[in-house]
């Protein structure tokens, strides 16, 4: 009876959490599969469509633009967030003290602040006509700048936002990685004549590709995904510069009440995000 229970004991610890993922992920896309297969009109499930929403989706080129569109702006902030948090990684690496813990405080704020928050509060500092940046311009005399009513420098605002908010958890992972790395290694590289650079290149960059790879596919993931940066920024304006696939998907289920496509293009979205986890793991070939 009692090796019944211990046999039983860890099935039990994890539980909780299988209920979770349960409730929280695997029934609510199983649900928006099903969705996807009716026209799901006002949630009206009367008329099976089958695969018709996904080649709608396939054959319609302005739903094809916007996973393009999503993917450039997720791929260059994502090339931005890995830029700068490496930067700051390895300068906060290299300070001490006070130095370091201010470096982290500051660059991490942006992580662990409200999305909604810290959007609004970039969209009242860039505002056109009121925002704090343009009466400083104005106040220095120069010309105000228009940041959202010119299609690229939209584009060009929400790159930037979503870059500034993930550089955080870029330098922390890599800052882990960098303390990771034995002393012995650095001794040895310095009494073998390389320089700063070539300690970066050869030692630190390497070891670290680990941290590196978190860092790309959860901020890849949270730039695709991410709905509340563009829709509180720009709300996909000016025209549809920077309608990304998060907020279209909103758009049509909770605007238009189409839950068939919008799960439709829920899935999809799903399925692709999965296939680039998997690539990224694979591209690097390195023991997560």
């Amino acid at each position: 009876m009692n090796s019944r229970k211990e046999k039983m004991f860890p099935y039990l610890l994890i539980a909780p959490s299988v209920l979770v993922i349960l409730l929280v992920l695997l029934i609510p896309l199983g649900y928006a599969v099903y969705c996807s297969l009716y026209t799901a009109k006002y949630m009206s499930f009367d008329n099976f469509v089958g695969i018709k929403n996904y080649l709608k989706i396939v054959q319609n080129t302005e739903y094809l633009s916007l996973f393009g569109r999503t993917f450039y702006i997720s791929a260059i902030s994502l090339v931005i967030s890995l830029f700068l948090g490496l930067a700051f990684g390895l300068w906060t690496h290299k300070c001490k003290g006070i130095y370091a813990y201010a470096i982290q405080l500051v660059v991490l704020v942006p992580w662990v602040t409200s999305q909604v928050v810290s959007t609004m509060l970039w969209k009242w500092v860039l505002n056109e006509d009121t925002g704090l940046f343009n009466f400083i311009l104005q106040s220095l005399g120069g010309q105000k700048l228009a940041f959202f009513s010119d299609k690229s420098t939209a584009v060009i605002m929400l790159i930037l936002i979503m870059a500034w908010r993930t550089i955080g958890y870029a330098m922390v992972n890599i800052l882990a990685g960098l303390k990771g790395i034995p002393i012995s290694i650095e001794e040895a590289s310095l009494i073998d004549g390389a320089n700063g650079w070539q300690r970066i290149r050869f030692i630190r960059i390497p070891m670290i590709k680990t941290q590196l790879l978190i860092s790309a596919v959860i901020i890849s993931l949270s730039n695709i995904n991410n709905l509340v940066v563009p829709m509180a920024l720009t709300g996909g304006g000016p025209g549809t510069a920077t309608n990304v696939i998060t907020l279209e998907i909103y758009k049509i289920g909770f605007q238009s009440y189409q839950f068939g496509i919008s799960s439709a293009l829920s899935v999809l979205l799903f399925i692709i995000t999965v296939i680039l986890s998997i690539v990224y793991v694979k591209a690097v070939r390195y023991d997560i």
